[in-house]
């Protein structure tokens, strides 16, 4: 508890003012001294005084000050600050992609046609894919589960990115992430789970082809497919294009179980994507994200939980068919190409060729 503050009383009785009367008397005789003291000052310093008086009097002598020397820049042209005679280059880098089929990964002639094939038609970028929408990985990967999924045929990445060097081309790597129905029956803790089960969830009935999904917040997937691309940019890949980063599609989407609430797996999505963009940047490549123009547009976000590019990718392919973009392309793109966070768009017109393909700032897809 705080003490309480000490009150001091004021004593009136006579005593108390006798000794006030006192304190009176003695003031006045303090100030009758104090203004004797004063004259006898004034009379003392009288002589000072008036000898300040009189060298106030003297005319002062005048100091001429030094030369200064005088500097004279040479003539030249000033800047403007007028905005009309800046010349400002809005001029931007554009890149076409041109999609191989995976019939020319089986020999390194077919490949080497195909290349020509898409570079004719203004391509500097080939883009081939190494796990595909299926699962399969078409190259020799030696992680655990890719050694279970390798396709009948196998790409060497090494020579395949001699080959579009020795072409001046680019090459990039598709790879297909959580669309996936081989990786979940493989190593089940990758799937998605039916609410309350162990079972694999199907996007449909196993009568109608029904096939599970891998689970975005699978830390077995996310390492997997960081994995792979360790694995391709030892082989010589540097920039990816990763599509299918989402949430599984399909009938019975009430019965999906993640193992986590919607909060907790778009924070995974969003850790999965700034994971896969740092590891590429490490080795000086580029990470793309493909994702739907009509999510992007935001007319249908519901397998992104939010429109898509709210994850942060600085390069994104925005990909769908030509009804797609006629009916939401156009202002989509041009909102990407206004956000400071987004460095490239990649249009893909995934039915459509580069004649009727909107175009995005950077770069576009033709067949």
């Amino acid at each position: 508890m705080a003490k309480k503050p000490i009150k001091i009383k004021r004593n009136n009785s006579i005593s108390g003012k006798r000794r006030q009367r006192n304190y009176v008397v003695k003031k006045v005789l303090s100030l009758v001294f104090a203004a004797a003291a004063l004259l006898a000052i004034g009379f003392m310093g009288a002589p000072a005084i008036a000898e300040m008086a009189e060298n106030m009097s003297k005319p002062k002598p005048q100091n001429t000050p030094s030369p200064t020397p005088v500097v004279t820049a040479p003539a030249e042209t000033q800047p403007t600050t007028d905005p009309s005679d800046i010349q400002i280059d809005t001029t931007k880098e554009k890149f076409v992609y041109g999609m191989v089929e995976q019939t020319a990964l089986y020999s390194e002639d077919a490949f080497k046609a195909a290349v020509d094939a898409v570079k004719a038609k203004g391509a500097d970028n080939v883009v081939v894919t190494l796990k595909d929408a299926q699962g399969l990985v078409w190259f020799d990967t030696q992680t655990e589960i890719g050694q279970q999924a390798k396709s009948s045929t196998l790409a060497d990445v090494k020579r395949l990115a001699e080959i579009c060097e020795e072409k001046d081309v680019a090459l990039t790597v598709q790879l297909y992430v959580f669309q996936d129905r081989i990786t979940p029956t493989i190593n089940r803790d990758t799937a998605v789970k039916y609410k309350g089960t162990d079972m694999n969830w199907l996007d449909t009935s196993k009568e109608f082809g029904g096939k599970p999904w891998a689970n975005p917040a699978s830390s077995a997937m996310q390492d997997y497919i960081y994995a792979l691309v360790k694995e391709l940019m030892d082989m010589g890949a540097e920039d990816f294009i990763f599509t299918g980063v989402q949430l599984p599609t399909g009938y019975s989407l009430e019965m999906r179980d993640f193992g986590v609430n919607e909060a907790q797996l778009q924070a995974q999505l969003q850790g999965f994507i700034n994971t896969l963009s740092s590891k590429v940047a490490a080795k000086g490549g580029d990470a793309y994200f493909a994702f739907d123009i009509k999510a992007i547009s935001g007319a249908d976000v519901a397998k992104y939980i939010v429109a898509p590019q709210r994850y942060g990718a600085e390069n994104i392919v925005a990909a769908g068919t030509a009804e797609d973009f006629a009916a939401h392309g156009e202002s989509a793109v041009a909102a990407l190409g206004k956000d400071e966070n987004v460095e490239r768009v990649v249009v893909w017109n995934t039915d459509g060729s580069a004649e009727t393909d909107p175009k995005a700032d950077n770069g576009y897809f033709v067949k």
